[in-house]
């Protein structure tokens, strides 16, 4: 059968428009849970450190992110160790979004360090991870003493009127970063006979190395246990939600980050895979992944960047909120708050966030 010009024309331009009607059916159908978290990330250093600018500049986030019907906040750097403001952001947030009915989680990095740790961490040099390289510059979190310090930003934090908190960085960094600081290494051979640095060949597969890779998520576990006893001990009925790699299974080898073990325990109520990507079929995958693994044990939302790892159109950012209600999510955080330009809010009020 021979097609003219013309027909070649027409049905191509039917085959478009069943391929549009698809896409917006899919969209429509991917309808949000009416429980459905919709959060952002963001961050006290956003705001002017003058109060009556912060101020302005919060009530000014808020209202275009209720505008989205964004409903959970999720804040860095909200403590007051944590910023070097002339008032009390965490309060001012607070205080700002609860009539608006977004709630307000506090974000703790345990791996982080703050000037007033100063004294402490120069008369406990093993509280300093000590990697291979020498790069000193994370909190040595699991280990004693070092933990302490660490979960005093916990209860800092739990003195406030704050809806959860969340934990990020909870982990060691990348390629096995964990440390070598001659406690742990001692704690570590009391145990096994040998320490890791007398291994003839580092990270080869030995078996008394995948102990120690063992050894170090069980410690990082440990510290969530101690999170979650926390807020219990202190009476508020507040979630402990976890922004975590996307992999459980890579994230427990390469981190010390064995998310799998937190959720199967119960001490964390909610997981947050940073699913950042542009490849929408890489992201269904772990969502996926993730949404199965807790299912029945805790809440999963997927973590959507706009930009960073990768830079996101605000198509890809639609597309991904659907794909994710459509694996059955219980809701998604954006990456960050101030990357709303009006291109992506006007995307998200016209489809996925329209109610």
């Amino acid at each position: 059968m021979k097609f003219t010009t013309i027909t070649k024309t027409l049905m191509l331009t039917l085959l478009l428009v069943l391929c549009i009607n698809q896409t917006g059916a899919t969209q429509a159908s991917a309808k949000p849970k009416a429980d459905e978290i919709r959060g952002v990330w963001m961050s006290s250093s956003s705001f002017d450190s003058d109060a009556d600018k912060g101020l302005a500049g919060i009530r000014e986030m808020l209202d275009m992110l209720d505008s989205i019907g964004i409903n959970n906040l999720y804040c860095f750097s909200a403590l007051k160790c944590q910023h070097n403001k002339d008032y009390d952001f965490l309060q001012v947030l607070i205080d700002e979004a609860h009539p608006r009915n977004m709630k307000v989680h506090a974000i703790c990095c345990p791996d982080n360090m703050f000037p007033e740790w100063k004294e402490q961490l120069d008369k406990h040099p093993e509280w300093i991870v000590k990697n291979m390289n020498e790069d000193n510059i994370w909190l040595n979190f699991p280990a004693e003493g070092a933990k302490e310090l660490a979960l005093s930003l916990i209860k800092e934090a739990l003195e406030y009127d704050i809806d959860g908190i969340q934990l990020d960085g909870i982990r060691y960094q990348t390629h096995q970063g964990y440390s070598y600081d001659d406690v742990t290494l001692k704690e570590f051979k009391d145990e096994f006979g040998k320490d890791p640095l007398e291994l003839r060949w580092l990270n080869s597969g030995s078996v008394i190395w995948c102990e120690w890779c063992r050894w170090n998520a069980d410690r990082v576990t440990s510290y969530v246990r101690d999170v979650k006893a926390t807020i219990i001990k202190s009476g508020k009925d507040i979630p402990l939600s976890v922004a975590v790699f996307p992999d459980h299974e890579s994230a427990k080898l390469l981190i010390g980050q064995d998310w799998q073990a937190w959720v199967d325990e119960g001490i964390v109520d909610m997981i947050c895979p940073m699913l950042y990507t542009k490849n929408q079929n890489v992201f269904r995958k772990y969502a996926k992944a993730a949404i199965d693994l807790g299912k029945g044990k805790c809440i999963v939302t997927t973590g959507i960047q706009i930009s960073g790892h990768s830079h996101s159109t605000p198509d890809e950012v639609v597309r991904q909120v659907a794909i994710s209600r459509e694996e059955n999510a219980d809701g998604i955080v954006i990456f960050f708050a101030t990357q709303f330009t009006d291109e992506f809010l006007k995307a998200l009020k016209e489809s996925v966030f329209k109610d």
